[in-house]
């Protein structure tokens, strides 16, 4: 049961101190890399950052200190780090749900970037020269590290032994507990069939979400090898 704290300008009281993850009253919703915009009242806001008003400061790619987590939500965080961060937060996260919890990621549409951002017809060179900068920076810019394909993100979570991968739109959720929360306006746009971000949902399964090494090959042989950084 999720602990929801009455804020003190409604009770004209200090209100009480919130119960974290590992209370076993506390709250059993994570939301990742919040920042000091996006904190929600029902859930335990943790940031990298000292932020005002979090909760808790926290490193997601490092193991998680909490179990039969109920929900983790990120938005527009995944694409913040590298692809092994990645990796490891979407791991570490997934050990921390409970059998049938469920994490939702809202990240940037990698097929909405390629379709707005650059016209293959000829004739303008000007025009495709800033194309050209926008791209890289829609890549580059804002600290982006790595942009998902809707196939690669489900192909991604179905490794690390996710169960019912689902996407939904902007803001919309089978689940009343995930619907309505995203609050970046960019992920908005619809343009050329395609979404500005992907808003995705998978489930734990009765097994902890992990790489196998088999699918690790596989990332390494057609990225990691070319691609060095650090994990963030």
């Amino acid at each position: 049961m999720t602990l929801i704290v009455k804020d003190a300008n409604e009770t004209g009281q200090e209100a009480p101190a919130r119960l974290g993850p590992a209370h076993p009253g506390g709250i059993k919703r994570v939301s990742v890399g919040c920042g000091p915009n996006h904190i929600r009242r029902d859930w335990w806001n943790v940031d990298v950052r000292p932020f005002k008003g979090i909760d808790e400061v926290f490193d997601a790619i490092q193991p998680w200190p909490w179990s039969g987590i109920e929900y983790v939500f990120a938005e527009h965080f995944l694409e913040h780090l590298t692809l092994q961060g990645a990796i490891a937060f979407l791991t570490h996260a997934g050990q921390a749900l409970k059998p049938g919890g469920k994490i939702r990621l809202s990240t940037p549409s990698l097929e909405f970037v390629v379709k707005t951002h650059f016209s293959f017809e000829g004739g303008d060179e000007a025009r495709q020269v800033m194309q050209t900068m926008g791209m890289n920076r829609a890549f580059h810019g804002w600290g982006h590290q790595f942009l998902y394909s809707r196939p690669f993100l489900k192909k991604l979570l179905e490794d690390l032994k996710y169960d019912r991968v689902e996407f939904y739109p902007y803001r919309t959720s089978d689940d009343p507990v995930l619907h309505d929360l995203e609050r970046h306006k960019s992920s908005q746009s619809f343009k050329m069939g395609f979404p500005g971000a992907w808003n995705v949902e998978a489930t734990r399964g009765s097994d902890p979400p992990c790489l196998s090494a088999e699918h690790l090959a596989v990332y390494d042989v057609n990225y990691f090898r070319y691609v060095k950084s650090s994990a963030h």
